[in-house]
């Protein structure tokens, strides 16, 4: 049943689409699920490892993925403090809402699905 739920939340959503699509990694995954608990905020990268226990050296090449897959803005203010911010693309806003709704167990079941799908390419 909670595999059903989650098959008519992904598909309908094409959830799973854009995850597949993408290919992110498990850190960009989790940066993701952050994003999603704070959909509207502007934050550094110094802000964001201490958020989530990780250190910055390991955030600094998931945030650089997140923004080329336009995933993720970025904004340089004049004194050289760079934030990064969920992009405005209705689509990835939709696909973020989506993931937010999801619980724990179809968030396993999601990346056990995520799993399976990249040991067939």
């Amino acid at each position: 049943m909670v595999t059903e739920c989650l098959e008519n939340k992904t598909n309908s959503g094409k959830l799973f689409g854009f995850l597949l699509e993408n290919r992110f990694s498990n850190l960009e995954l989790r940066l993701l699920l952050f994003w999603a608990r704070h959909p509207h905020a502007k934050l550094s990268i110094y802000t964001i490892a201490s958020a989530m226990d990780t250190a910055r050296i390991n955030l600094r090449d998931a945030i650089n993925a997140l923004v080329n897959k336009c995933v993720l803005e970025e904004h340089e203010n004049g004194c050289g403090l760079t934030t990064y911010y969920l992009s405005n693309e209705s689509g990835t806003q939709e696909r973020i809402n989506e993931l937010s709704s999801l619980d724990w167990t179809q968030l396993k079941i999601l990346e056990k699905q995520l799993q399976g799908e990249a040991l067939l390419y």
